[in-house]
């Protein structure tokens, strides 16, 4: 049997008094989209941070494709895909680069391009040159190398028109057809984009 993605188990996180998470559990499974929804300072990103490993969580545990976080942290974190709100691409790179530099580090084969046509055009510049909501799409195309089980994306169209938005959701949803599973804090308007990734 196949481990799920995401397996979390009476997950709690508190700050002093205030309690963030009070144990929560959650299952992602293969091909399955599953949104965090709800204002600022309910926890969404707190769970996110504690499912990268970015916090510690107080009490609970955290598996990723069958592997414990805290037991096994390289081989959870080979299986996930995170992206965070504030993508910063390293300065003296181009698009090419960094594709190549993120296939090194998940151990697979440097992609030749990204099956964007407007990224291909640029993927020989500086990535720093690039707009807000292309860095942003190569910064997803490059989780998208190797065998990703697990994406973890904090509000990941921001800054991004919707062309951009298009692609990745398309990329995105050939990952999910292949087993991979997707955890996404996202806001109300995108909730209607995500759906055409259900079943």
């Amino acid at each position: 049997m196949t481990a799920l993605p995401l397996q979390v188990r009476g997950v709690q996180k508190r700050y002093a008094a205030r309690v963030i998470l009070a144990g929560v559990d959650l299952e992602v499974g293969p091909g399955e989209l599953v949104v965090l929804r709800g204002p600022n300072g309910t926890g969404k990103s707190t769970l996110l941070g504690c499912v990268c490993g970015q916090i510690v969580p107080d009490e609970g545990t955290i598996a990723i494709a069958g592997s414990d976080l805290r037991a096994a942290p390289m081989e959870a974190r080979r299986a996930l895909r995170a992206l965070a709100q504030e993508v910063e691409v390293p300065p003296g790179i181009t698009g090419r680069e960094w594709l190549a530099f993120c296939a090194d580090v998940f151990g697979a084969p440097a992609p030749g391009g990204t099956g964007d046509p407007q990224l291909d055009e640029v993927l020989d510049q500086l990535a720093t040159t690039y707009s807000v909501g292309l860095r942003r799409r190569l910064a997803f195309l490059g989780l998208c190398v190797g065998t990703p089980r697990l994406f973890v994306l904090d509000e990941p169209f921001a800054g991004v028109d919707v062309d951009g938005r298009r692609a990745m959701l398309e990329r995105l949803g050939a990952d999910l057809r292949a087993g991979a599973g997707a955890l996404i804090a996202a806001h109300d308007h995108e909730l209607g984009e995500l759906a055409s990734l259900g079943p």
